[in-house]
């Protein structure tokens, strides 16, 4: 108990700089401290660290394994005291700085799962709000230089002024220098509407462009970016307040973003046609009633609801 107790001293110590590699050189000088560096090192070197996993369960995971049994081990007594100081300060350097560096290279994930919303700060302070069953991802490493964040589904953006930010989706790029905007990428279809600033759309397949201003809307479709058109301001970004304005989507749209806002089910025989048929939804992510509503007074269509499922039917 009283080696573990050191063991872990040790190693607070030497991450926050209270001992110094040559301290811990000299430490190793002495027999005893030699020995329980080397169980240090032995039990860190077998340790694999998950891609998100942070500087406190690292630690964790480390100490959980100074703390086992080891085997009985023969030092040969042929090895001299500074050889064996040196090797175990290097390797307690290195061991540290495999456990915590690959943290910064690897890439940071969030994800939503339905009717679950997020607020994620990147590392220049520009915030992404990130709605229901969508996903990002990002590298913390040299962020100032290369700002570039992976989306699936929908997101809105408020971005610092700095070097360019790029929004990546699988139907286009979105690249800012300092601005407020909301991306949707969901199936084949990417929707961006500018609050603030300036926003430019790229089709990756023709490389087609758009430049957006505050009030505009654009949409990549069948690989084109097409021609911007005026929309709400106020209603660009109004999901995170749990109030959802869907222009000129359709039926199967519709359900979908019903799913994602309640964690519900819809279940419906409508043909393929009827469901491509589009139409202006509004729902409110605290009353699920209303919502259906605005999908079956202007389809007419009926409901019912049993359990998590919304059966939708024709009158």
């Amino acid at each position: 108990m009283e080696n573990n107790q050191q063991l872990h001293q040790w190693e607070r110590e030497w991450l926050e700089g209270e001992i110094s590699s040559a301290e811990a050189s000299k430490m190793a000088s002495n027999e005893d401290n030699f020995e329980l560096l080397d169980k240090f090192v032995s039990a860190s070197a077998g340790l694999s660290v998950k891609e998100k996993t942070d500087h406190q369960e690292a630690w964790a995971k480390l100490e959980a394994a100074i703390g086992q049994p080891e085997e009985t081990k023969v030092i040969p007594i042929h090895r001299t005291f500074w050889i064996r100081g040196i090797a175990a300060s290097l390797l307690l350097i290195a061991t540290v700085l495999y456990i915590l560096d690959p943290l910064s290279t690897k890439a940071i994930e969030v994800k939503t799962a339905l009717a679950e919303t997020e607020k994620v700060y990147l590392p220049d302070s520009s915030i992404i709000y990130l709605n229901a069953e969508s996903k990002i991802s990002y590298v913390s490493k040299n962020w100032d230089e290369d700002r570039v964040v992976k989306l699936e589904g929908e997101a809105f953006f408020e971005v610092r002024r700095g070097s360019n930010f790029m929004v990546s989706t699988e139907n286009g790029t979105v690249e800012v220098l300092g601005t407020s905007f909301n991306v949707r990428s969901r199936g084949l279809q990417l929707i961006v509407a500018c609050k603030t600033g300036k926003v430019r759309v790229t089709s990756f397949d023709n490389g087609s462009q758009e430049i957006l201003t505050p009030g505009l809307q654009t949409r990549v479709r069948n690989n084109e970016v097409k021609t911007p058109e005026e929309t709400n301001i106020r209603a660009i970004d109004s999901w995170r307040k749990g109030e959802y304005f869907l222009e000129s989507v359709s039926i199967k749209e519709g359900f979908e973003e019903l799913e994602r806002i309640f964690n519900i089910e819809v279940v419906h025989e409508l043909p393929e046609l009827e469901l491509e048929r589009p139409g202006n939804w509004d729902f409110d992510k605290d009353n699920l009633t209303e919502s259906i509503q605005s999908i079956t007074l202007t389809m007419g269509l009926t409901h019912r609801i049993e359990d998590d499922k919304v059966i939708f039917e024709k009158k």
